[in-house]
């Protein structure tokens, strides 16, 4: 167990540094809250993504940006980023597709000079913050599954619909 001593110490640490890296951010907002697919890539992708400490290290001689201009891009390719969530390229390609159609990363192409296609991917970090969840504590409200509510359809399990029953078993139900 830590001492108080260690737990003063870190509370010092965040309050000097106070906002939170954007990793935990992801994982503390509200956007696709049941589709972790999504959130996983849009995570792979802010854990990816060059910081300053990156600064001057190595990029392809025909990427048309520095290393310093690289410095908050991730710059994965989309077969690497697939390993990494654990599905396959095609999934990874239409969900990073519906990240750039939300709005919620931002997309910058180019080509080398084999003719090859790369992207450079960089999450939108006001999004972000702006759904945060309002608490991150046990129960908080979180939004809905389903954009419609849904209720029993026709085939729905009732008191009138059991399976395993036949006619005359449920007719004598009735009947009491």
């Amino acid at each position: 167990m830590a001492s108080k001593e260690v737990l003063e110490k870190v509370e010092r640490i965040r309050k000097k540094h106070g906002k939170k890296s954007l990793p935990i951010r992801v994982q503390e907002c509200e956007l696709y809250d049941w589709d972790t697919t999504a959130r996983l890539t849009l995570l792979v992708i802010a854990l990816a993504q060059r910081g300053e400490k990156h600064e001057g290290k190595w990029v392809q001689e025909d990427c048309p940006w520095t290393a310093e201009e690289m410095v908050g891009w991730c710059d994965m390719a989309q077969w690497r980023i697939a390993l990494r969530v654990g599905k396959d390229e095609d999934r990874i390609q239409k969900v990073i597709k519906k990240l750039e159609a939300d709005g919620v990363i931002v997309i910058e192409e180019w080509t080398d000079s084999n003719n090859a296609k790369h992207n450079r991917y960089q999450v939108v970090e006001g999004l972000i913050n702006d759904n945060q969840r309002p608490k991150q504590e046990r129960g908080v409200k979180r939004p809905s599954r389903y954009k419609t509510k849904r209720g029993p359809n026709k085939g729905s399990f009732s008191y009138a619909n059991q399976p395993g029953k036949n006619r005359e078993v449920r007719e004598l139900g009735e009947e009491e």
